[in-house]
């Protein structure tokens, strides 16, 4: 649901990749990093992904976190 993310951020993982997911403005921003440690004490490189605040968006959104795992 989209209103989840009008009101937080979403933290997730997936095997040894980490993400996060907020809405700033009008975009999804999705920031994936190496695991195992959480996002405000990682010194892991963190990569950044945009797409519209849309139910599309989001959508895409899942599609890079499918994408991306096995990467990590």
């Amino acid at each position: 649901s989209l209103g989840f993310y009008k009101k937080t951020c979403y933290f997730g993982s997936d095997g040894n990749m980490r993400y996060k997911i907020e809405k700033k403005d009008d975009s999804f921003i999705l920031t994936t990093w190496k695991g195992p440690f959480a996002f405000d004490t990682t010194s892991e490189e963190k990569i950044t992904f945009e797409a519209p605040f849309s139910d599309e968006g989001l959508k895409t959104i899942c599609d890079e976190i499918n994408r991306k795992a096995p990467e990590y």
